[in-house]
Parts: structure tokens; C-alpha cells; sequence
């Protein structure tokens, strides 16, 4: 299966939870079925996902940096439910061109969606 990645930017529950609402009505309109799955970081306040959407936390920290390890760890878990899309929530702009690039080059095993 070719698990789509989407990374948003989002910091704080009223973001976090309105990015997630989103993503989860735009795979719903383009038809998209299959198990998805949030991963959200810095995320330790309530958020709504359905039953069927798997929801990851992960501490607060940039998670290409400080962070790398327990994403990759956390990615790898979710992966193995076979999802057809994840969302990855980042809270921190700064490093998003990094976080792409480490997305690019297949390290974490899967592909951005475009």
C-alpha cells in the first residue's frame, strides 16, 4: 500500500483540531477510503478524531531535530496498520523545509501527498 503523508502546521488545540476537521472532509470529498491516521505533535490537550481515524501524540519539540527519533519510531508503528494517508501535525515552522526534505528522500517510508 503507498501510504500518502499530508504535513500541516498548526500550534495550539483550536488550530490543531480545526486542521485535522479538514484534512479528515477533504479526504471524505475526494473519495478517499481506507484507514487514516493523525500524528500529532506537541498535542498532550484533547482532540476529536472519529473511532476508525488512529490519533499519535508526540511530545512538544521540533521533530526533525530534538524529535526525530520518536517520529520515526511513531511513524513506523502507524505505518504497520497499513493507513492509505497520515496527517502529521507539526507546531513549528522554522524547520518545515528540513522536515519536507527528510519526507523527499524516503527516510521515513513514506511519500508526500501533493
Amino acid at each position: 500500500m503507498d501510504t500518502k503523508l499530508t504535513l500541516r502546521l498548526a500550534r495550539g488545540q483550536p488550530a490543531q483540531q480545526a486542521t485535522i476537521d479538514a484534512w479528515l472532509r477533504e479526504r471524505h470529498a475526494a473519495g478517499e477510503s481506507g484507514p487514516l491516521a493523525v500524528i500529532a505533535e506537541g498535542a498532550f490537550f484533547e482532540l476529536k478524531v472519529p473511532v476508525d481515524v488512529t490519533l499519535e501524540r508526540l511530545a512538544a519539540g521540533c521533530v526533525c531535530c530534538v524529535g526525530l527519533v520518536p517520529l520515526k519510531v511513531t511513524l513506523t508503528r502507524v505505518l504497520r496498520r497499513h493507513p492509505a494517508a497520515v496527517l502529521l501535525l507539526a507546531t513549528d515552522a522554522d524547520h518545515s523545509e528540513r522536515l519536507r526534505a527528510l519526507i523527499a528522500s524516503g527516510e521515513l517510508g513514506v511519500r508526500e501527498a501533493a
